[in-house]
């Protein structure tokens, strides 16, 4: 399983990079792998390791492709236990996959979003903030496919 996170990891890092230059800067292929891939680990492992485990690509995260340190890893351990909430309360389905990694993309993006508007560090509005979250909710549903078709599950987590 750590082979499949690195591996998320770098993926989302070089598609970030390369693919919006293929498509002439059409994103609507916006990678947020390692995203989508936290609400997706939360059935490969028990309830502790999970949240160890998202915190753990968090600070990996941090280290490769981000100037603060910690921010991704407090960041992925909230969407961790947003899963976990929402996997409690309903029953783990392809829909319910779905739309946690919708929940997981737009909780990401706005909290992002505010630190950036709020730091004054660029000039930002609601608009950049829709079109990166309705531009990467493609690549990331059909992630979700791949995930739900292809692996078998354990349900480890009570």
């Amino acid at each position: 399983m750590w082979f499949i996170i690195i591996l998320t990891i770098f993926l989302d890092g070089i598609l970030v990079y390369y693919l919006p230059s293929y498509f002439n800067n059409l994103s609507f292929f916006y990678p947020m792998l390692t995203v989508t891939l936290i609400s997706l680990l939360y059935h490969y492992y028990p309830l502790k390791k999970y949240y160890r485990m998202c915190f753990i690509i968090g600070i990996i995260y941090d280290l490769l492709y981000s100037n603060i340190f910690l921010y991704h890893a407090l960041l992925f351990l909230l969407l961790g236990k947003v899963n976990s909430k929402v996997y409690k309360v309903f029953k783990a389905n392809l829909i319910l996959k779905i739309l946690l990694v919708i929940i997981n993309i737009i909780i990401y993006d706005a909290i992002g979003f505010m630190i950036i508007k709020f730091s004054h560090y660029m000039i930002v509005d609601i608009n950049d903030l829709f079109y990166k979250i309705s531009h990467s909710l493609l690549l990331n549903i059909m992630l979700v496919f791949v995930d739900s078709f292809f692996f078998k599950k354990k349900r480890l987590c009570i």
